[in-house]
């Protein structure tokens, strides 16, 4: 895979080479990584580049640590390094809270952002602080890291599950901690209408950690977002639904303007 230097440190990623326009993926937490979303960067239309940061595994640990803040600098600093003109910043889960930060403390480098059952906050989480608490008396449990990851899918789809939640136990055991707890203690509320790019909410109607309420705080407070509700998913409809998914996906990408020639 190829990498980029970032603030100091090797971040690598996964690259889908195509026309002027690009999207940034960033994955979710609990040792989630860039294959996350290859289906989905094979499938884009032949106008758009796409680019897919790892964060736990194969990259150098943020100077800042493993934080969701640290994850936004690395995006933005990411976008920068790779010569990326505001590019479509897509995330899943944590990723989209730190597309959220992207788009709320980098400014200059958002064009838009793609948001996938994730949300502006977690206070009211049980789950998130349960499976928080699991990973941290796993004691870097394969098994355990299974079980958790099973939690991502409504039908964990045998084709790609067995690969996801094997790599997800490689991960950094305390990175993993680190994100988790610091994604539950951040809260974007009060800035959503600071957001000032077009916006896709994607929400999985089986999904029991973001559940619809936290796509409605994200279409409340943005104001150019768009819903799509994906009706047969769960936490993760680019793997679980991907035509749906994708089809969703194209029409955003659709109402960007050609990159001039």
């Amino acid at each position: 895979m190829p990498w980029v230097e970032v603030e100091g440190s090797k971040v690598h990623y996964a690259v889908r080479r195509g026309g002027p326009r690009a999207i940034v993926f960033l994955h979710g937490g609990f040792g989630s990584s860039s294959e996350l979303w290859a289906g989905t960067m094979a499938a884009l239309p032949a106008e758009w580049s796409a680019f897919a940061v790892d964060n736990f595994l194969r990259s150098d640990p943020p100077p800042g640590g493993y934080n969701v803040s640290a994850f936004a600098r690395r995006a933005a600093g990411f976008a920068e390094a790779v010569g990326l003109d505001r590019p479509i910043f897509a995330g899943h889960s944590m990723g989209g809270v730190v597309c959220q930060l992207v788009a709320l403390d980098h400014k200059p480098r958002a064009g838009g952002l793609v948001l996938t059952c994730t949300g502006a906050h977690m206070t009211d989480h049980e789950l998130g602080r349960r499976l928080l608490a699991q990973l941290r008396d796993s004691a870097g449990d394969a098994r355990v890291m299974r079980d958790i990851s099973a939690n991502w899918f409504r039908v964990p789809p045998a084709s790609f599950f067995d690969g996801y939640a094997a790599r997800a136990a490689t991960a950094p055991l305390q990175a993993m901690i680190d994100v988790q707890a610091s994604l539950i203690a951040a809260d974007t509320r009060a800035r959503l209408h600071e957001i000032d790019v077009p916006a896709l909410v994607v929400s999985g109607k089986y999904d029991t950690g973001r559940t619809i309420d936290h796509a409605e705080t994200l279409m409340r407070g943005i104001r150019r977002s768009e819903l799509a509700v994906m009706h047969d998913s769960g936490h993760s409809p680019m793997v679980e639904t991907p035509d749906a998914f994708n089809a969703a996906l194209h029409r955003f990408l659709a109402t960007f303007a050609p990159v001039p020639a």
